[in-house]
């Protein structure tokens, strides 16, 4: 399924490309990102995928599932996982969560850690204040995109991160805690691309569907985001474009 298309005038893109009037302001981010660690050989985890295609469905959410590979060894290899998203579940657990890494772990706006199948805990999270919040917008540019970011200030350590999804996924287990269930899982990472720092209060630029349209990929969030991909940070903005439409 390609991406999502919608057709601007040159007016539109030209508004979008022009330099920011204004910034956005401090606070919390208007986009919640809740990244969820999750395993198909962990008998935890399909509550934790049910709730992330719940909140696929919010407006000021958005989930995205990383399949990780620490319980391959148990009988069944995740079919969907890869080692970079192995490497960020560890990473994020040495800068938020005391160096505990488990299955389902979501990380809420890079902030804190809870069970992904917690939703009053995720709630609770995405509640958490930033201190320098970065407004998000993305236009559809023909076959690419087109986004601006606006940071409520300049910072050294922000970068961009380009993360294509597939929007739902379904997988038959064969093997191992989860043998014979069929899990749906939405927004499903099928790379981790840094795309460079901000350098600024403001950055803009285009995305090129050759960028996106990875391994199968029908969308992608674009998150601002201290920090780098060794050492992930907080979550300051997000933009999130699918089948589903577009979040910024």
């Amino acid at each position: 399924m390609s991406l999502c298309r919608r057709r601007f005038s040159a007016l539109a893109l030209g508004a979008l490309l022009a330099p920011a009037t204004g910034r956005a302001q401090n606070g919390a981010t208007s986009l919640s990102v809740v990244e969820l660690f999750t395993s198909q050989g962990c008998s935890s985890c399909p509550p934790a995928d049910a709730l992330m295609v719940e909140l696929a469905g919010h407006a000021t959410t958005l989930p995205i599932t990383y399949p990780v590979e620490i319980w391959d060894y148990l009988g069944w290899r995740d079919t969907l996982a890869r080692p970079a998203f192995t490497k960020r579940h560890r990473a994020y657990a040495a800068m938020v969560a005391g160096k505990r890494v488990y299955t389902p772990q979501a990380i809420v706006n890079g902030r804190g850690h809870c069970v992904g199948s917690d939703g009053r805990a995720i709630s609770r999270l995405k509640l958490m204040p930033a201190a320098n919040a970065a407004k998000v917008t993305l236009v559809r540019d023909g076959q690419d995109w087109a986004y601006r970011i606006a940071l409520g200030q300049p910072a050294n350590d922000i970068r961009l991160v380009l993360v294509p999804v597939v929007s739902r996924q379904q997988v038959q287990i064969g093997k191992g805690e989860n043998s014979g269930r069929s899990i749906t899982y939405a927004n499903v990472a099928r790379a981790l691309v840094d795309l460079g720092p901000v350098a600024g209060a403001e950055a803009r630029g285009i995305l090129r569907e050759s960028q996106v349209a990875i391994d199968g990929a029908d969308g992608f969030a674009l998150l601002v985001q201290s920090g780098t991909l060794e050492a992930p940070g907080i979550v300051l903005g997000a933009g999130y474009a699918g089948v589903d439409g577009v979040k910024a």
